[in-house]
């Protein structure tokens, strides 16, 4: 990733760097030149193809893990050879063209200098930070080995001559099978003891040393280890040896083998695997997308006759409630605690989740509440379909509500979030009656364990609030089972995270990053190895679903009052079904006012 991020500065250092030189060359080096500032011009038009150029020369794909050992005289002789490279080839590409040869000479050496100056200086900002990152043990993989043996000695000896900056063994751990073949390193551990250390710390991958042959164990240790949400991986047989194996291949599209050895690589092939070598993959992958997509265009018109335009499938449609962070506050705190309802904060995230997963599209449709969680999604919306829609984040919302709503004596449930948190909200805002509770990580897919969450929840019914506080999608099927079951009375809020900003256990980004909504990109650079694939693999896929979505914002409730003489009923107002169902505190407080308004005109009679 630090790589790719490299390809992004580059650009834009070599364009400073152009504006800069121009500026030195016309104010101090050679004043008479007028030379014209800005990209519009020959300078800038020639800077800019030089910077568009600079991503295919100057891309180190060993930047990352070299600046993780620290290996910084390793960077500077790279780096010095890609760019001398670089400057050689635009020195060619200029003098073929005869493009540079109005360019002064003063100005192209300032040029090459401040670039040189700029991406260099950017390489050893980006090496400290991952070095920053590696001590704080952000960018280090915790891996647990189960399954003593040879395979397993081979694999320890292997991760620890790879990547020993980076890798964190917790041990082998293995249930002792008579007749077991022995192993060199003793375990740490029972697999059971495993499953209680995964509650209390990070694991990031569990590697089974089992034989394939197996099968049964293998099937038995997988299903105890799920409980921990962890990735889970079959480690070969063959790692460590000496025999000369490569790759994976698959025979008949479908058995995956070994190779032990392949056919001589052709010359044209050879070519096109130092390309990939050279060149960052995300710049092969941009140019075969014409390709990629008129193949697919073919094959679709191959495969799939034309479609009738009125038999085309309905678009998928996402609701909003027209509520930001005061609107939906005030909502809250007349709530009350007769009915049960929840809110859910969808972010972009979630917008993914509901195209693809129909139970989180069913957790959705049965909440009282929806509120856009994300500013980044309302520029979108407001940049490529034109509608402006308010923003209730579920951290602000949280800090309002504890700061201006709940009393000290209001009773509150809290599911998720360390006992310490629980301690210091309670401290922060003198709550008197905040029962807390923490499931266990992966309680999700254990039925006692949800049950174990829900009977909880419905002992302190009737709350004001219920903050579920255990992430996507767990929280929202927790919310809907509660109203299923209809036991529970109270507003239940899915806010994910907010805790955690709450009690300052992560950091919040600057509110100008907030307002621009670009809080996402201070949390990928707070926690890279975690939400990199959160938000530049899988994040980009919401711009598509915007793109052919529907976004219907829903109306706020508000109800029409009427006046009525004294000895009628008075009339409450009619919502659609669509909308959220009006709060019956402030329905009854109006209708008071109106009653008296009516006593009013009847004496004026």
């Amino acid at each position: 990733m630090s790589s790719g991020l490299l390809l992004l500065f580059d650009l834009l250092c070599l364009l400073l760097a152009a504006s800069l030189s121009t500026l030195l060359t016309t104010h101090w080096l050679i004043p008479s030149s007028g030379l014209a500032t800005g990209l519009g011009g020959d300078i800038g038009q020639a800077a800019l193809v030089a910077a568009v150029l600079a991503p295919f020369i100057l891309y180190d794909k060993r930047f990352g893990p070299v600046a993780s050992r620290g290996q910084m005289p390793v960077l500077v002789r790279s780096h010095a050879l890609r760019f001398t490279l670089f400057a050689g080839v635009v020195l060619a590409l200029g003098g073929i063209s005869q493009a540079l040869n109005s360019f002064p000479h003063d100005w192209l050496v300032t040029w090459f200098a401040t670039s040189l100056l700029l991406t260099s200086l950017t390489r050893v900002l980006m090496a400290r930070y991952v070095r920053r990152l590696q001590h704080q043990g952000v960018l280090t993989e915790v891996i647990a080995v189960v399954g003593a043996g040879p395979v397993a000695d081979r694999l320890v000896q292997a991760l620890r001559q790879t990547r020993p900056e980076t890798i964190e063994l917790l041990g082998i751990f293995d249930d002792k099978i008579i007749g077991a073949t022995p192993s060199t390193i003793k375990p740490h551990g029972t697999l059971a003891q495993l499953l209680e250390l995964g509650k209390t710390r990070k694991i990031d991958w569990i590697l089974l040393t089992l034989p394939p042959t197996a099968e049964q164990r293998l099937l038995s240790m997988v299903q105890r280890l799920k409980a921990l949400s962890v990735p889970i991986g079959l480690c070969p047989q063959h790692v460590g040896l000496t025999v000369p194996y490569r790759t994976i291949d698959y025979v008949g599209d479908n058995v995956p083998v070994s190779l032990l050895a392949d056919r001589p690589i052709k010359r044209w092939a050879a070519v096109m695997k130092g390309g990939e070598d050279f060149l960052p993959r995300w710049i092969i992958t941009l140019a075969l997308l014409p390709l990629t997509a008129i193949e697919a265009l073919m094959d679709k018109r191959v495969k799939n006759p034309p479609v009738i335009p009125h038999q085309r499938a309905d678009k998928l449609t996402f609701q909003f409630d027209n509520y930001d962070v005061a609107g939906f506050a005030d909502v809250a705190a007349g709530f009350g605690q007769d009915r049960y309802g929840y809110a859910v904060t969808p972010n972009a995230d979630h917008m993914i989740r509901l195209h693809e997963d129909a139970s989180f599209r069913a957790h959705y449709a049965a909440a009282s509440y929806i509120l856009l969680d994300s500013r980044f999604l309302a520029h979108v919306l407001r940049i490529t379909k034109g509608m402006q829609l308010p923003v209730c984040t579920g951290s602000d919302l949280t800090e309002k509500l504890f700061s201006e709503v709940i009393a000290p004596n209001d009773s509150l449930v809290l599911i998720g979030g360390s006992d310490e948190q629980a301690r210091q909200l309670t401290a922060r805002y003198g709550l008197q009656r905040l029962a807390h509770f923490n499931p266990p990580m992966g309680f999700i897919r254990d039925p006692e364990a949800v049950e174990t969450c829900l009977r909880f929840i419905e002992s302190h019914s009737p709350f004001r609030f219920c903050l579920l506080a255990v992430g996507a999608p767990q929280q929202e099927a927790i919310a809907q089972q509660l109203k299923t079951r209809g036991a529970a009375r109270g507003l239940a809020l899915c806010i994910g995270a907010s805790i955690n900003f709450l009690t300052g256990n992560e950091r919040r980004a600057p509110s100008w990053m907030r307002r621009c909504g670009m809080e996402w990109f201070f949390r990928l650079m707070q926690a890279p190895g975690r939400m990199a694939k959160r938000y530049l693999v899988r994040g980009p896929r919401v711009f598509g679903l915007l793109h052919s979505a529907e976004i219907v914002l829903r109306k706020v409730a508000t109800p029409k009052l009427r006046l009525v003489p004294t000895s009628e009923q008075p009339a409450l107002p009619a919502v659609h079904a669509s909308e959220p169902a009006p709060d019956l505190a402030h329905l009854a407080h109006l209708a008071h006012a109106a009653e008296h308004e009516n006593r009013a005109v009847s004496a004026s009679i």
